[in-house]
């Protein structure tokens, strides 16, 4: 009887006591983005918080006029997350971290500080997600890339992030990375962390307001090559095709496509599905023999040249031609790649996963080792598809 009493009081006590950290929504604001840069000459870490503005709902709702989308509060300190406690200066409501929808790095930032600096305060709070989307702003301010208003979603963290699956999903040249997936390159010794890089197009005095969503030619983010990093730190970039090897060696290609010169003048062009590669990788004088067997089907899907895709030898003579394109595109991929001196393809992961005891020996000096790699790449591809058109025009 005693025992159910206090089990009734224990239940009574809590329904009573209700949530110590409750708090009405007008009393929060919700960060939907995140901006980081450092001033070296401040020594300071620079945070810019991207706030949804509630405000714009409602009165596009009871007068039909439009508010900004997203209120941008910045602030400076020796630490991010001083930094982050100084905005509290600014807002009158508590920030939200919970819906964090992305978080732009600065390229000074990456240049100047390991990853380990800027990644280590988003693992210790549990306040935060780290399986969101991570990207570094190129060649412009953390500032103009993140508080840019587009044209189809005005909250641009939306729109880049949609950017990073659409062009993942259909070129392959970039492909999402995830927060968790950055600690865990930095944290191998065997891997190099990629994140892609956003530049802002067609910039102007209107880009930060709803001004610039009502421009047939406004101001856009645009997705822009791979970052490469050394040891933590952003090295170079990788761009166009050539950015394709990295998708390609980790099986991460949902589809692409390559240009096939058919003369001297014009291109062809392939559709390439189901790509898979295996890599094999062992160690031989010291230096790392890696062998890359890579296997595609092919659609063609733009003609220029006048071929006759009835007989297999056209077929046949396309699909060596497609093979070299894609051959020579990975292999310029990973020599740049090695003259910037870290390891994006993780060809020491790999390593250590069929030899660890091998890869041991040369773990501390990984990055130095994958430079002297002599890597031999075999293409295979094979049309299954020429189109609903089988006979080209007359060019």
């Amino acid at each position: 009887m005693k025992k159910k009493f206090f089990i009734s009081f224990l239940i009574v006590s809590m329904l009573l006591g209700g949530c110590s950290n409750y708090k009405e929504l007008n009393q929060v604001s919700i960060v939907v983005a995140m901006g980081i840069d450092y001033f070296p000459k401040e020594k300071k870490y620079h945070v810019i918080t991207q706030i949804f503005n509630p405000s714009a709902i409602a009165t596009t709702t009871q007068s039909g006029s439009q508010a900004v989308p997203v209120i941008a509060l910045d602030e400076k300190g020796k630490t991010i997350s001083e930094a982050v406690r100084n905005v509290s200066k600014k807002g009158s409501r508590q920030n939200i971290y919970s819906h964090v929808a992305l978080v732009i790095i600065g390229e000074t930032l990456a240049k100047e500080k390991s990853l380990n600096y800027i990644f280590d305060v988003f693992e210790r709070d549990s306040k935060i997600r780290v399986n969101i989307p991570v990207i570094i702003a190129r060649n412009k301010s953390v500032d103009e890339i993140m508080n840019n208003i587009a044209a189809l979603d005005k909250i641009s963290a939306k729109s880049i992030v949609g950017k990073i699956k659409n062009t993942s999903a259909l070129l392959g040249e970039n492909q999402e990375t995830l927060m968790r997936e950055a600690i865990s390159a930095i944290s191998s010794s065997g891997r190099e962390p990629v994140i892609n890089g956003v530049s802002l197009e067609n910039e102007s005095e209107t880009s930060q307001t709803l001004e610039n969503a009502n421009k047939v030619t406004s101001s856009y983010d645009r997705i822009n090559g791979i970052g490469i990093f050394r040891d933590g730190k952003l090295v170079g970039w990788l761009d166009g095709p050539p950015a394709k090897s990295i998708q390609i060696i980790d099986n991460l290609i949902k589809e692409t496509n390559v240009q096939i010169p058919c003369n001297k003048k014009e291109y062809d062009s392939m559709e390439l599905t189901r790509v898979k590669s295996k890599t094999e990788i062992k160690i031989k004088d010291n230096i790392p023999i890696i062998n890359i067997k890579i296997n595609s089907i092919g659609h063609l899907d733009e003609v220029f040249c006048n071929a006759n895709f009835d007989k297999a030898k056209t077929l046949n003579k396309y699909e060596k031609t497609a093979e070299n394109v894609i051959k020579q595109s990975i292999e310029k991929g990973i020599s740049e790649v090695k003259n910037l001196g870290g390891d994006a393809f993780g060809f020491g992961e790999k390593l250590y996963m069929v030899n660890p005891k091998i890869y041991k020996k040369y773990e501390s000096n990984w990055n130095d080792t994958f430079k002297k790699a002599k890597v031999t790449i075999s293409v295979d591809v094979q049309i299954n598809d020429v189109g609903m058109r089988r006979k080209t025009y007359p060019y």
